[in-house]
C-alpha cells in the first residue's frame, strides 16, 4: 500500500485535486459495469490518484496522473464527436481513465543534483523513480490490472493494450507491428485512445 508515499499535491489546490479524485470515481460508476466498485477499491490501495504520470516528460507532478486520466478522457469525448459512429460512452470513460493504471505503484521518490541555469552551481532537487512494483509491460499491464476486476469488449481491449502506439516496446518487434496495425484497422475506440493519449502528453504536456 503506497497511498501514503505521495500524499501532499504540490502545484494542485487541495480541494481541486479531491474533486478530480471524485470525478475519476463518479464516471467510473456511471459506467455501471460489473466489477467498477472493486477497480475503485483497489486504486484507493495504490497511489493512483496522487502518483506522477512520469518521472520528467509530462504529469511529472504528484497528481499528474490524475490530471493525465481525466484530460485524456476530455479529449477521447472530443474525438469522437465527428463519428457517424459514436464511440460508446463507456468505453470511452474505461479505457481513458484506466489505460495507465500500470503506472500506480510504479513510482518512487529520490534526489538529484541539477544544474541551475545561468549559473555555475548545482542543488539537490527531489525527483521521481521508476521502482515497478509489478513489471508486466505497460499497455498489458493496464489490461491485466483492469480485466481482473471487469470484463471489457474486444474495443476495449485492444485500446488499453496499444494505447502507446509504435512507443510500445513491444510493438518494435515486427510480430508485434502487425497487430498494433490490425488492432487500429479494427478499433476506432483504439486509435482515439491512442491520439487522445500522445496529445495530451505531447502537445499540452499533461
Amino acid at each position: 500500500n503506497r497511498r501514503n508515499t505521495m500524499s501532499a499535491v504540490p502545484g494542485l489546490a487541495q480541494e481541486r485535486h479531491r474533486e478530480k479524485k471524485e470525478l475519476v470515481d463518479a464516471l467510473l460508476r456511471g459506467t455501471q459495469r460489473p466489477g467498477v466498485e472493486e477497480v475503485i477499491a483497489w486504486l484507493e490501495e495504490t497511489d493512483f490518484y496522487t502518483a506522477p504520470a512520469s518521472t520528467r516528460k509530462h504529469g511529472a507532478i504528484e497528481g499528474g496522473l490524475l490530471r493525465h486520466s481525466l484530460t485524456v478522457y476530455k479529449y477521447m469525448q472530443n474525438f469522437s464527436k465527428p463519428l457517424e459512429d459514436k464511440l460508446p460512452e463507456d468505453s470511452i470513460t474505461l479505457v481513458s481513465l484506466l489505460h495507465d493504471v500500470c503506472k500506480a505503484n510504479f513510482y518512487g521518490r529520490s534526489v538529484r543534483n541539477v544544474k541551475i541555469p545561468g549559473e555555475r552551481r548545482w542543488e539537490e532537487q527531489e525527483s521521481f523513480t521508476i521502482e515497478d512494483q509489478f513489471p508486466l509491460g505497460h499497455g498489458e499491464k493496464s489490461l491485466f490490472l483492469v480485466q481482473r476486476q471487469i470484463p471489457l469488449t474486444d474495443d476495449e481491449a485492444l485500446a488499453i493494450r496499444w494505447h502507446m502506439g509504435g512507443f510500445d516496446d513491444a510493438a518494435r518487434a515486427y510480430a508485434s507491428g502487425i497487430s498494433l496495425s490490425n488492432a487500429y484497422e479494427k478499433s476506432k475506440l483504439a486509435v482515439a485512445l491512442h491520439v487522445a493519449d500522445m496529445y495530451t502528453a505531447n502537445m499540452i504536456g499533461h
